[in-house]
């Protein structure tokens, strides 16, 4: 009576209850279907569905810490948005005036008693160039993010937008299009010329998209819920999130088993270790049968082909394994362009320096070099005594011998270790440091080191 109101309860008198009740059963799913496809588009608006992944991205962070253990993993959240992040370095002069610099360096690496952050994962996308729905100025924004990364020695992960390969959709990729050849256009002038800088090293651009949630199905365990059912139309209606929210992933877990964060790449059959990426949990096809054709954790399905193209120019692609609900980073390149020299040694050198895996691990050590000289400028002034106790410090770390286990490799962590401590002209008490450092590379004829610089100053 409540459901179809009086007139229409004296028009059904007589009718059998049965049919009274299948009416009420197809009024009801009448009112599931409205619910349904209201509810549907709003998550499959892309305002939504950015907010969305954000906080799922979030999520599986967390998740990805806690399988960990009791690994030393810290998580913190700067929630500030891109247009909030492009306003900061424009008011500021210098970039180290910016209120990232702030967060990043002063407040935490620069100040005695604060913990450095060991890699910044930013859940934005670069694009090439300013447009009418992108009206941000990206390479700026990169060349500013470098110099906070590389003064902190704390790497930046971000995603690469399509159009950073001349595409609005990942969909519109291809293994046969040459990608070098595109990157030639003026388009990408700015992008070029970034990739020459020295600070580009400590930026790594993660691709393509990744699912972040499963499709919602009809759960029958949840009283009071209607059957909602998401319908997927397209690839445009699933959940895709950044790309640098797998390197997270990966390199909480190299971390936990090694407290080392060279084993960020890379994949083994029966090895969960290395770049394998697990996500969200397994997602299959419903046109087969169940269980049976696993649906890809990526937007795109990266080729051999089109991943060595991204990696040459600097990208780290996110590739899904096949007929797996894995996927794994098979390389790991910074944004720097490498230089190409007339000695093969130095080429490859210079290959290695832009590593990306290579530069986390030589900047965990450039944060406890930074941190020991500091605290000794003040009782030690002498350039060569404060060089030779860093370097003391630096050589319980290092192992000639390229042929060591894996255990051996992972407490010495280096091959050769080199400092160089002088004093800053005009400025007293305060010094230069100057590292070369040799991580053990994958192959034992690798003899490539990474040098970076720092400044002492005595903390009060």
């Amino acid at each position: 009576r409540l459901w179809l109101g009086d007139s229409a309860i004296e028009r059904l008198a007589g009718t059998p209850w049965s049919t009274i009740a299948r009416q009420l059963q197809a009024s009801i799913a009448r009112i599931d279907r409205m619910l349904s496809d209201q509810v549907s588009s709003i998550i499959h608006h892309p305002d939504f569905q950015k907010l969305e992944a954000s906080w799922r991205g979030l999520e599986y962070l967390v998740r990805a810490k806690d399988e960990g253990g009791d690994a030393p993993i810290k998580i913190r959240v700067l929630n500030a948005s891109y247009a909030e992040l492009c306003r900061d370095f424009d008011k500021a002069v210098e970039f180290d005036q910016s209120q990232l610099f702030q967060k990043v360096y002063e407040q935490e690496f620069g100040s005695p008693g604060g913990e450095p952050f060991g890699v910044l994962l930013a859940d934005y996308e670069i694009h090439p160039r300013p447009s009418r729905h992108h009206p941000h100025d990206d390479m700026a924004m990169l060349r500013s993010f470098s110099q906070v990364a590389a003064a902190a020695f704390c790497p930046i992960v971000l995603n690469a937008s399509p159009n950073m390969f001349g595409h609005d959709d990942y969909g519109q990729m291809q293994a046969t299009v040459d990608y070098e050849k595109v990157h030639q256009d003026l388009s990408f002038l700015s992008w070029r010329s970034f990739r020459e800088t020295e600070d580009s090293r400590f930026i790594g651009l993660a691709m393509p998209r990744m699912l972040l949630r499963r499709q919602y199905a009809d759960r029958t365990d949840r009283e009071g819920d209607f059957p909602y059912v998401e319908r997927i139309n397209g690839r445009e209606d699933c959940l895709w999130g950044g790309a640098a929210f797998a390197m997270g992933e990966v390199l909480m877990r190299s971390f936990a088993e090694s407290r080392w964060l060279a084993n960020i790449r890379g994949a083994q059959r029966n090895d969960g270790g290395g770049g394998i990426v697990t996500g969200i949990g397994p997602e299959y096809f419903a046109t087969d049968s169940p269980h049976v054709s696993p649906k890809p954790l990526t937007e795109l399905q990266v080729a051999d082909t089109l991943e060595r193209q991204m990696v040459d120019l600097g990208f780290i692609p996110l590739c899904s394994c096949k007929d797996m609900t894995l996927a794994a980073f098979y390389s790991c390149p910074s944004a720097q362009k490498a230089k190409t020299y007339h000695e093969a040694d130095a080429t490859v050198n210079a290959r290695m320096s832009a590593m990306l895996n290579y530069i986390l691990c030589v900047s965990r050590f450039a944060h406890y070099l930074k941190v020991i000289g500091r605290d000794k400028v003040g009782s030690l002034l002498d350039a060569s005594v404060l060089q030779q106790q860093l370097q003391n410090w630096i050589n319980d770390y290092v192992t000639a011998d390229s042929e060591a286990d894996t255990r051996i490799k992972a407490r010495y962590p280096l091959r050769e270790a080199e400092l160089q401590v002088v004093p800053v002209p005009g400025k007293a008490g305060a010094f230069d440091c100057i590292f070369r450092l040799a991580p053990h590379y994958e192959l034992e004829d690798m003899q490539a080191s990474i040098k970076l610089r720092t400044e002492l100053i005595r903390s009060f």
